[in-house]
């Protein structure tokens, strides 16, 4: 095994074990290379199939990012030598990981601290606990690598509200951890400094009874610790003007209503100018995406 995700087994009090595995890759955010996908599967369907796991806990190393994508370099590399294999390996490995965390038996939480972006976010959406801290940015950045979301991003984008998820991906723009919450990439909010005592507190827990509950009472205590410090969310505040924007009835009139929307908010300039400048070909990509895979189911969206 390579030293890019590491995983360890916590005894609980009850005589169960929490299997908790950590991205490792700091210098690089933890973004996923082939070799942590094929680990992460593979680790994660044998806690799947072990009785004595309860809970899963899935976090990245240091305070910087839990996963800010995939490897792009790599896979442009590969890509660029004509090296096809590899390039479907991966992208078909990162989706089998991807559907089992939302199919996993028995409770998965994602601490998504710091960046989390494009793979970081396919990783995050199946799980049942999807914490977002006080240091989240969560974002989709495709369309400014001349790449399009996927990681089942047509489903999970196509059921945020009001023509939001359209315009997280033509955008790129960045959401703070109030309007993860809002879109339903988070559902519970949770003080970053808290984490060790999370783990702790899953341990002391007593897993005689149902996992799902345990591992709810152990969450919401610590965000009904953090109420009150969740910031304001931008998305939240401008949905109605961007429903009216994402509405259009085609791209080159979505795209003139960004070039031609006038606003004195930093946060909407800054996602205006970002897709302006962005890709033409991904954002192309990105919008017929959305728009003819929004009946997909999820497996049909990680799959077509």
């Amino acid at each position: 095994m390579s030293e890019k995700v590491e995983f360890q087994e916590l005894d609980t009090a009850s005589g169960h074990r929490i299997g908790v595995a950590t991205l490792n890759a700091q210098k690089s955010l933890n973004a996923l290379d082939q070799g942590m996908i094929n680990e992460l599967l593979q680790q994660l369907l044998s806690w799947h199939n072990d009785e004595e796991v309860v809970c899963v806990f899935l976090q990245g190393a240091g305070d910087r990012a839990f996963c800010a994508g995939g490897d792009v370099r790599a896979i442009r590399e590969s890509a660029l030598s004509d090296d096809k294999d590899s390039v479907q390996a991966f992208f078909e490995q990162e989706y089998r990981l991807d559907h089992l965390i939302h199919v996993y038996n028995k409770p998965v939480i994602c601490w998504g601290h710091g960046f989390v972006m494009g793979g970081g976010v396919g990783l995050m959406a199946g799980a049942d606990f999807r914490v977002v801290t006080d240091t989240t940015v969560i974002a989709m950045p495709e369309i400014t690598v001349g790449l399009y979301p996927d990681v089942g991003a047509s489903w999970l984008l196509g059921r945020m509200p009001a023509k939001t998820g359209l315009f997280a991906a033509l955008t790129a723009c960045q959401l703070n951890p109030a309007d993860a919450m809002y879109l339903g990439l988070g559902n519970r909010f949770i003080d970053h400094a808290f984490r060790h005592n999370v783990l702790d507190s899953l341990q002391q827990a007593d897993w005689q009874k149902d996992a799902y509950q345990v591992t709810y009472s152990v969450i919401q205590d610590y965000a009904d610790q953090s109420a009150g410090w969740l910031p304001y969310s931008k998305i939240r505040e401008h949905r109605d003007l961007i429903k009216k924007m994402m509405g259009k009835p085609s791209l080159a009139d979505i795209m003139h209503a960004l070039e031609t929307l006038e606003t004195s908010d930093e946060w909407l300039n800054t996602a205006r100018q970002t897709a302006l400048n962005g890709s033409p070909l991904s954002i192309t990509l990105s919008y017929e995406q959305l728009r003819r895979t929004r009946h997909f189911s999820l497996k049909g969206s990680l799959s077509e």
